[in-house]
């Protein structure tokens, strides 16, 4: 009865908090993904780009992602994170020119300097040549 009232539902588990946990990290993903594709179309619009052209172009891509994130989720779950492509170090370069070009363009670099620090800082610490889920250690390390 149930199901039929509250539409498609998961069995989290007994602890009642699970659920607002997982609307919550609901949450954090959709504002990511949405500061992400404003600060694009900020950027784009700089240039006089339609943000609807970027979308269109661009939508391939972002079914990608999407498609990408049940590897990423297997990695987190796994705690193993090496990777023969993809790597964070090949990801550095393009955070940082993405500040960089933000900036140049007087967008607002402090979404993008996140993401570059965050990278950064696992490249220092000598996970280069891990995947991107690698960053998941650093959003846990924030909590000690």
């Amino acid at each position: 009865m149930l199901l039929l009232i509250g539409g498609r539902a998961t069995f989290l588990g007994d602890d009642p908090g699970a659920a607002a946990l997982f609307g919550m990290a609901m949450n954090g993903t959709m504002w990511g993904t949405l500061n992400g594709f404003l600060h694009a179309a900020a950027l784009l619009s700089s240039q006089g780009v339609e943000v609807k052209r970027f979308v269109e172009a661009a939508s391939a891509s972002l079914t990608g992602l999407l498609g990408y994130l049940p590897s990423l989720a297997e990695e987190v779950d796994r705690g193993e994170y090496a990777v023969p492509f993809g790597a964070l170090k090949h990801h550095l370069p393009a955070a940082e020119d993405l500040v960089r070009e933000s900036r140049e363009r007087g967008i607002d670099v402090e979404f993008p300097a996140c993401t570059a620090e965050l990278v950064r800082a696992a490249v220092r610490a000598g996970h280069g040549d891990d995947s991107y889920s690698r960053l998941v250690e650093r959003f846990r390390a924030g909590a000690s």
